[in-house]
């Protein structure tokens, strides 16, 4: 039987998340995107959902309201509806997915958005008093850490109420030991890497490849031939290193320049990279001159029919320089990273 579940992502990257999820459960229908959220329904098992790479978190929904109002009537809504859920189903889904472990301790997280006349700790407090009467009485409420969580997620009019299946390992990889700078969250890298049509023939180079992320998620996404990376300071290609070792994945790792890569012509079928956005590394004035240098090097070492997927801030000069260096863009999804907007490019050879 289907139940309903939704996924958290990075905002913009929903279709793209759905579209994995499809992937590894056929008989997925989608219900509804939201902004770094898809509800959908499926018959789901906990390592179906755990496999997912382009997802931050996954819930089992309790509750799901459309047209919530913005009154105070609306806290009697959300307590009335968390007391009549399915609290038993997803307190059964929520032990299959930890190894039959009984949680101790539970507690009610909740994020609101939009205007209403309660605060989001009014809507907070009516889920936790419907949660004291029917949670297990030998579990304990919690105020901070817990073993079990149940997420509320207020947009405008409309309600999520869920029992949050993942931990903190889903978005943040147990592999990821070192950080950098503007290093790429490992959800955005498994995106890029599903947006680059994986096949167990790719060749696959990062030549920007700061703490080894983007490559190192797609080597555990899809199989692959080869990948390698590489990056212009040798302390970053050091923990880019480590940083595979943890994953256990096997490629070569490189001190180099990107604008003069050590590689024969049409030598790669695919290039993952995050562009330098002038922020943390690199700076605006210095980006047209890179980029274009860039432009022109991964047209040389790409085969012909080979695709280049790339993330940045720059999207109007990327745009530019990527139409006028003999690329042309297949798509583009538009997505926030580090707080503000970028776009991530998938090009092709005219």
């Amino acid at each position: 039987m289907s139940s309903l579940f939704y996924v958290m992502t990075m905002p913009g990257l929903e279709t793209l998340a759905f579209s994995e999820v499809r992937a590894h459960m056929p008989d997925a229908e989608l219900v509804k995107f939201a902004r770094g959220v898809a509800l959908f329904r499926a018959t789901a098992t906990p390592a179906q959902l755990f496999a997912l790479r382009t997802v931050e978190d996954v819930f089992f929904a309790l509750v799901h309201i459309k047209g919530l109002g913005r009154g105070t009537d609306a806290l009697r809504v959300l307590h009335s509806a968390t007391l009549n859920a399915d609290i038993a189903q997803g307190l059964a889904l929520w032990r299959r997915a930890h190894d039959g472990r009984q949680p101790k301790t539970w507690r009610v997280v909740s994020q609101k958005s939009g205007t209403h006349e309660f605060r989001r700790v009014d809507a907070g407090q009516s889920v936790t008093a419907a949660l004291q009467r029917v949670v297990p009485r030998a579990m304990r409420l919690a105020k901070d850490e817990a073993d079990l969580e149940c997420w509320l997620w207020l947009n405008g009019s409309e309600v999520l109420i869920g029992l949050r299946l993942s931990d903190a390992t889903m978005r943040h990889r147990r592999y990821k030991r070192e950080h950098m700078p503007a290093s790429l969250r490992p959800t955005v890298g498994a995106a890029m890497s599903w947006l680059a049509r994986p096949t167990p023939q790719d060749i696959v180079l990062d030549p920007l490849c700061g703490a080894g992320t983007l490559l190192i998620e797609r080597c555990l996404l899809a199989p692959y031939e080869q990948a390698s990376g590489g990056d212009i300071r040798a302390e970053v290609v050091e923990m880019a290193r480590r940083n595979a070792h943890a994953a256990h994945v096997r490629a070569p790792w490189q001190v180099w320049d990107a604008r003069s890569l050590p590689l024969a012509e049409q030598s790669v079928t695919r290039i993952l990279t995050n562009l330098p956005f002038g922020k943390q590394i690199g700076s605006r004035e210095t980006n047209h001159a890179l980029y274009t240098a860039l432009a022109q090097e991964f047209r040389r070492v790409l085969t012909s029919d080979g695709l280049l997927v790339t993330l940045t801030s720059e999207d109007r000069l990327w745009d530019v320089v990527l139409r006028d260096h003999g690329w042309r863009i297949v798509k583009k999804v538009v997505l926030v990273v580090l707080g503000q907007p970028a776009s991530i490019f998938v090009a092709e050879q005219v």
